[in-house]
């Protein structure tokens, strides 16, 4: 199970020019009213992904494709190297690539060693946190891999990498002092990434250099594993303050979480009483549509245009 990109507790802390206590109805008891705002903050995760054509929190992703010569796929004649243009944005590392010739039924896949490819936009997570749209969606891959031999389309690629922000939340309790958290999704922390730990008062943040995954992740044809579902981040300093299980740890730049709380807005409004409340004028109050306009312009520029 994965989190959504805001949760209750996060949105009910924020102002959003809404009361949560009508939501979905005046006279909800605290159970229906938890339950909807449950299912507004998965609403709006699932816009924001909608509208970016992607992910935005971290996933493992595989292309696969033919080349050189066709789509996404091409080789510089100049110089030889390969170069991949991935299907998701925000590329922030490469985890695997493989090669079998075309024409070969089954595929024969062969494992290209590590260092041969590389981000051409690589991230550097250690700077710190991440406040705006990182890596790019090109893979350079070492002369010699991708080439002319079999002709146009002669190779099968398949690039396996990740893309998008960590984002997860805590499994169970944390206390001061702990340089372990047990979460629900590993992805993408093994990099060394910043994010917070979204609880209140007590929020603070949070650097990880090293993820495990209870399980990894088996990538397709034999090209490997990758840390990727539940699992245990260690913490590149001790936690200052206790957290409980739910607390959602995120590298999620902040304009991004913003969106989520607009687009949870949106979400609300477009259920509860309130909707009809009339202003002094005697006219509907409470329109969506601006909102909804200022949680497209923040996610224009993180959006897949490819």
């Amino acid at each position: 199970m994965t989190t959504p990109y805001i949760t209750p507790a996060m949105l009910t802390s924020r102002p959003a020019g809404i009361s949560w206590a009508v939501v979905p109805t005046l006279n909800a008891d605290t159970a229906a009213q938890q339950a909807q705002l449950e299912q507004v903050c998965w609403v709006a995760t699932s816009v924001l992904d909608t509208y970016c054509r992607q992910p935005l929190r971290a996933t493992v992703k595989t292309d696969t494709r033919p080349g050189p010569g066709m789509p996404r796929v091409a080789m510089d004649r100049a110089t030889g190297a390969g170069i991949l243009v991935t299907e998701h944005r925000h590329v922030t590392d490469t985890v695997a690539l493989a090669l079998a010739p075309a024409r070969t039924y089954p595929a024969a896949w062969s494992v290209i060693p590590l260092g041969q490819y590389r981000p051409r936009h690589p991230v550097f997570p250690g700077a710190g946190l991440s406040t705006g749209p990182v890596g790019g969606h090109t893979v350079d891959v070492a002369p010699g891999h991708i080439d002319a031999r079999w002709g146009r389309g002669g190779w099968l690629v398949q690039l396996s990498y990740i893309s998008g922000w960590p984002h997860t939340s805590l499994t169970a309790a944390a206390k001061a002092g702990d340089t372990q958290i047990s979460v629900d999704d590993v992805t993408g922390w093994a990099q060394g990434w910043s994010g917070m730990a979204y609880d209140g008062p007590a929020t603070e943040q949070v650097t990880a250099p090293t993820a495990t995954a209870t399980t990894p992740l088996v990538l397709p044809n034999g090209a490997g594993t990758v840390h990727s579902g539940p699992g245990t981040v260690t913490l590149a300093a001790p936690l200052t303050q206790p957290h409980p299980a739910g607390t959602v740890v995120s590298a999620l730049p902040a304009d991004v979480v913003h969106a989520a709380v607009l687009a949870a807005t949106v979400q609300a409004l477009e259920t509860i009483d309130a909707i009809a409340t009339q202003s002094l004028s005697g006219e509907l109050a409470g329109g969506t549509g601006a909102l909804a306009t200022e949680v497209e312009m923040i996610l224009d520029d993180y959006r897949r245009v490819m």
